[in-house]
């Protein structure tokens, strides 16, 4: 199964200047956890709520202040082509629970979180896959 079956399609992205306070609010309008950072067409990092809280709020960094702050500039991404259990294994590895995903221009298309991965149905879907590639062989 590819990432693309089961990925969050379009991605919201923020400029790595943009203010602490825009990015909160784009966070709670959206509904979102978290959210790939940008230097103009380039990821960099990767920001979540709780960065801005643990990192910046609770410091008492004013909501003017750029989101680079409180982003990690770790960004781990995938191409939409791969299979789901490259994605789970790169989750595991770096220990984190989202991917951003890209195409194969490197353009963002979509987000891949572990919940998408451990739904039912998508675990049942690829169990049925690993039958087939064993039948296969």
């Amino acid at each position: 199964m590819q990432v693309s079956e089961i990925m969050h399609k379009g991605v919201n992205i923020v400029q790595i200047n943009d203010s602490l306070q825009h990015v909160a609010k784009m966070m709670k309008d959206r509904d979102l956890g978290s959210l790939p950072v940008y230097k103009d067409l380039r990821p960099v990092g990767f920001v979540t709520d709780r960065d801005i809280v643990v990192s910046c709020v609770s410091k008492g960094t004013t909501p003017d202040q750029p989101v680079s702050l409180a982003m990690k500039p770790d960004i781990v991404w995938i191409e939409e082509d791969k299979n789901v259990r490259e994605a789970a294994e790169i989750m595991k590895q770096k220990q984190i629970s989202r991917l951003l995903v890209v195409d194969k221009g490197n353009n963002p298309v979509g987000m891949l979180s572990l919940q998408d991965i451990t739904d039912d149905s998508v675990r049942d879907r690829i169990k049925s896959d690993v039958i087939e590639e064993i039948k296969r062989q």
